[in-house]
């Protein structure tokens, strides 16, 4: 039983000291420093001590027991003199290491680590969460220091993309981020029309929320009033969409979601239980006034909207075909949702450009169909 353990423990050690730039303790290090060194010095010993025989006459591959006492003596010497060299050089380069690498490494690391806790104090939980265990991405963590880097620089670095009114990410995560995943996601891990959904598939889409009557809100109540509308809206958001996309405050009153929904999941029905958590959670208390509902346009699209011919309409233009759904849903009485289903694909770019620019077009020319309740 100890021996297997001990086994073990010596193949995990002798894997970190054969992981070269990711070792975690000087002992790794050195012990990966001494075996180079020693396999170095072996091949220099052999060829030095063939070399001095060859010059001296003698045999280069004898026993020991039968070298004749010159030779012998240069064997000896050769191989005192390469452990020798071995341990002071080996431990020259480990306190080399040391110094140059390992203590300045080890000083960044509790600087990063002391900031992180900082970054991760001042930054909102929810928005951590998004941030590290982001829904689009999988990380590999090898929990090498270069880790403790990535994630002060994920932590602090995306604070950037934080909306402090709403609790939610901005615009420029979605331009500068969520849009490449999306392309990533787009290209390499969404399934193909041919293919026959099962239990568990993705099934991606883009959501334009805009809020109803906003404006009168805020000739109503005040600025300041508005913005606590527009911060509880931005918590119901992210209580509808958990841990399965992310909340973007797109400008203004309007917000843009991307949530990756598993089969059989419909949107349809996922847009309607986000328009009623809306309606039952965002209400307007005090202020002299009654409990009132505040309530959302809804307009969404599948990403990518042709399944089939995933990159024929860009991130971008699926925003757009969700607007032109959201604005159809306040022209149809608000407090609603359209969704837009793909029947088929354009065969031009310019008949592309016209369904991007126009849905009812789109939807006259049999390229897609619109939805409601």
């Amino acid at each position: 039983m100890n021996v297997a353990y001990n086994l073990r423990k010596f193949r995990r050690f002798m894997s970190g000291v054969f992981a070269i730039g990711k070792w975690k303790s000087l002992k790794e290090a050195a012990t990966f420093i001494y075996i180079v060194s020693t396999v170095f010095l072996i091949i220099v010993g052999v060829f030095l001590f063939s070399f001095i025989s060859y010059i001296m006459g003698y045999e280069m591959f004898v026993p020991i027991h039968k070298m004749p006492k010159a030779q012998g003596l240069t064997f000896l010497t050769i191989f005192v003199g390469m452990i020798l060299i071995d341990f002071l050089m080996g431990t020259f380069f480990v306190w080399l290491y040391d110094k140059l690498i390992m203590m300045p490494t080890e000083n960044i690391i509790n600087e990063i680590s002391e900031r992180t806790e900082k970054a991760a104090a001042a930054f909102p939980l929810e928005m951590r969460q998004l941030v590290e265990e982001n829904p689009f991405v999988s990380v590999e963590k090898t929990g090498t220091w270069v880790d403790s880097i990535d994630r002060y620089m994920n932590l602090a670095g995306n604070e950037k993309y934080y909306d402090e009114t709403t609790g939610c990410f901005n615009r420029k995560y979605f331009l500068q981020v969520l849009s490449q995943m999306l392309k990533t996601e787009m290209i390499c891990d969404i399934k193909s029309s041919g293919s026959l959904r099962t239990y568990g598939d993705r099934a991606y889409a883009i959501f334009m929320i805009d809020i109803d009557h906003f404006k009168k809100i805020n000739d109503e109540f005040g600025h300041q009033f508005g913005d606590e509308i527009l911060a509880l809206v931005g918590k119901t958001l992210k209580k509808a969409v958990t841990n399965k996309g992310v909340v973007v405050r797109n400008g203004g009153e309007e917000f843009l979601l991307v949530v990756c929904l598993n089969y059989p999941e419909s949107i349809e029905s996922y847009a309607e239980s986000v328009r009623a958590l809306f309606e039952h959670d965002v209400r307007i208390t005090g202020q002299g006034s009654k409990n009132r509902p505040v309530t959302c346009s809804i307009g969404y699209t599948p990403f990518p909207f042709f399944s089939d011919h995933p990159t024929v309409v860009s991130v971008s233009d699926h925003v757009k075909i969700a607007d032109q759904a959201m604005y159809l849903s306040k022209t149809c009485g608000r407090n609603t949702w359209r969704g837009i289903e793909a029947l088929r694909t354009p065969s031009s770019e310019e008949e592309i450009n016209k369904m991007v620019d126009s849905i009812l077009y789109g939807e006259s020319s049999r390229y897609l169909r619109i939805l409601c309740p």
